[in-house]
């Protein structure tokens, strides 16, 4: 069966984005490690950061449903991106 085939069905529908072997999270939590090192001017330092990040991302994860990373972010940042509602929940009866 060709994956062009009209009847192909794909195994895994809802499976996390990827960057070659790791989650689209994790890359992100390496990512802000090496910030850390491009604001220091330290590659090496930048280089740990991110192995720590990306080691206490994971750990943080283990164990608990795959979009956990932004429950942490909804409840324990001070931000109101992540706290806002849908215009449905302000709705008024007027009666």
């Amino acid at each position: 069966m060709s994956r062009y085939d009209p009847s192909f069905v794909p195994r895994k529908l809802d499976a996390p984005a990827k960057f070659l072997l790791w989650d689209f999270d994790q890359v992100a939590a390496a990512a802000a490690g090496f910030g850390v090192g491009i604001i220091v001017n330290s590659l090496m330092i930048g280089a740990l950061a991110s192995v720590v990040c990306m080691w206490a991302y994971v750990r943080l994860k283990a164990g608990r449903h795959p979009r956990y990373g932004l429950h942490c972010l909804y409840w324990h940042t001070p931000f109101k991106t992540f706290k806002r509602t849908p215009p449905s929940s302000r709705r008024r009866f007027i009666g």
